[in-house]
């Protein structure tokens, strides 16, 4: 849920994802074909299920699956069916979790990492058993009439060749034949629910590494605004991973399988972006031998992501304000009026009010683009999502340079949490990356990390905290963290902290917090 301070799947599902159709092979057809056979064959929907999900793990690699079924009247979720699991080995409730996500919204989630994503070890009972193990996780609903009556999540071992979108598509054919065998659940009147929904959703972009409280804000917030049509504004220090959250709201929207264009206002030169944006007609200017189409033309019904956009030229911004109040704009020398069929996100580091005083930004196009914000929070605001970046990193530049480090020394870790990360987690990235190509061992240590991060490390490593003092500072950072995601809401903060709200206020008090920041809404 790929992304900086959100990681994105890997490339064969993002490959997949800008095909009009997820393309199965003819060992795969012949796969979903048997498995259908195996399903419908069985004596019951149990052993049915059991014949189709061994085919399914010979075939391609699907190791574990497991049926579950909601009791929308106790609001629970439970364990129908298993394939190479034990009941012992989950813990899903309804609403969290992957499996209980996908059984109350509805929503297909795919999990390229196992291991590195917080919400799919939630709900497993030995989290630290599935560590090792290199497995992706395809959950999707299971439809009767319309209504979700639950979910089949089906674990499935890394392979390259089998992209998650056709991954996606074996699991949701198998699903539906599935909820062919389970009861049809009535409706609140005991009437029969409306008709199944004709266009599938979009699943969730859940590989996204931080479970901090900034992070899980940020992933309500693409939430809200995907399905929508709105227009984003994402805030954001540099490195924090804005274009990553552009790539979110644009692959759980309904544009998901149209194009997703990217421009930065910073990467050209003023008389150069125009026409990058736009395009241009021949002769437009000296060197201009024939038509250019511009961004806008390639993201026709897809979503356009305007980074930087504080550097917008004013004469740029006078266009760009045209594309979004009448959705038309024309080529640099052209005459003809084209019709512009785009979602425009825009994301910036710098204050826009502040550029709209100054006069360096126009008022009116600041709120034509701020009908929804975003704002990513900086890596030494969520630190407790440091040691989960890190292993991510740690595996993907090992494998990539061939090199054997595969964990990381406690002490080396200790510094990058105390770091203060200024580049944040585009910094983090390229730390690691220069570490592990130093690292000839399997251990990452100190010595490897750069001369930087040590020396700025060397006053924090040298104040030697007792267990008390090191969880009284932990303790205090997740509230600030919840504070702030929450807006100084104590009660929607003690929810996210798993506490009461009048512990969270003694705690406030304990460590002298901000009073303005910890009021609670009316």
């Amino acid at each position: 849920m790929g992304l900086e301070a959100l990681v994105p799947a890997d490339e064969g599902w993002r490959l997949d994802r800008e095909r009009p159709t997820p393309v199965l092979m003819p060992e795969q057809l012949a796969a979903l074909a048997r498995i259908g056979q195996e399903l419908t064959s069985g004596p019951t929907l149990g052993e049915g299920f059991r014949r189709a999900m061994r085919l399914l793990d010979e075939r391609l690699g699907a190791t574990h699956s497991a049926l579950f079924t909601t009791n929308a009247g106790q609001r629970s979720l439970n364990i129908e069916l298993l394939y190479g699991a034990a009941p012992d080995d989950f813990r899903v409730r309804l609403g969290l979790g992957v499996a209980g996500r996908v059984a109350e919204t509805g929503r297909p989630i795919v999990v390229p990492a196992v291991r590195q994503e917080p919400m799919a070890l939630s709900e497993l009972t030995a989290a630290d058993a599935w560590h090792g193990e290199h497995l992706s996780l395809v959950a999707v609903p299971v439809l009767s009439r319309g209504s979700c009556v639950g979910a089949l999540s089906v674990y499935f071992t890394t392979d390259p060749a089998i992209g998650f979108a056709a991954r996606l598509n074996l699991v949701q054919v198998v699903a539906a034949v599935i909820a062919q065998g389970l009861p049809h659940p009535a409706g609140p009147s005991g009437q029969e629910p409306a008709a199944e929904p004709s266009e599938r959703a979009a699943f969730e972009y859940a590989n996204m590494i931080g479970s901090s409280p900034g992070m899980r804000q940020v992933y309500e917030e693409i939430g809200q605004v995907a399905s929508t049509k709105a227009t984003a504004l994402i805030l954001g220090e540099s490195g924090t991973g804005k274009e990553l959250v552009a790539q979110a709201i644009h692959a759980n929207s309904e544009r998901a399988r149209r194009p997703f264009i990217k421009i930065s206002a910073a990467a050209f030169p003023e008389t150069l972006f125009e026409s990058e944006l736009f395009g241009y007609e021949r002769g437009a200017f000296t060197g201009a031998v024939g038509r250019k189409k511009g961004r806008l033309d390639w993201a026709e019904g897809g979503t356009l992501f305007l980074d930087e956009i504080g550097d917008l030229s004013l004469q740029a911004q006078v266009k760009l304000l045209r594309v979004l109040q009448f959705r038309e704009f024309e080529r640099l020398g052209g005459t003809e009026t084209l019709k512009a069929d785009v979602r425009l996100i825009a994301a910036t580091n710098k204050s826009m009010e502040q550029a709209t005083l100054s006069g360096t930004f126009r008022e009116d196009l600041y709120y034509r683009l701020n009908v929804f914000t975003i704002t990513v929070p900086p890596l030494r605001e969520r630190r407790t999502d440091v040691p989960t970046l890190v292993e991510y990193f740690l595996e993907k530049y090992s494998n990539e340079h061939r090199r054997k480090a595969k964990r990381i020394a406690s002490s080396a870790l200790d510094v990058l949490c105390q770091y203060g990360w200024p580049g944040n987690v585009r910094e983090l990235e390229n730390a690691i990356e220069r570490a592990v190509v130093s690292c000839d061992g399997s251990v990452l240590e100190e010595r490897h990390l750069p001369k930087t991060l040590r020396l700025s490390s060397h006053v924090a490593v040298e104040r030697k905290l007792s267990l008390a003092q090191a969880v009284e500072e932990l303790e205090r950072r997740m509230i600030e963290d919840a504070l702030a995601a929450s807006k100084g809401n104590l009660a929607r903060a003690s929810r996210t902290l798993g506490t009461t709200e009048r512990i969270l206020r003694y705690k406030v008090s304990k460590y002298k917090l901000e009073p303005i920041r910890t009021r609670s809404a009316p």
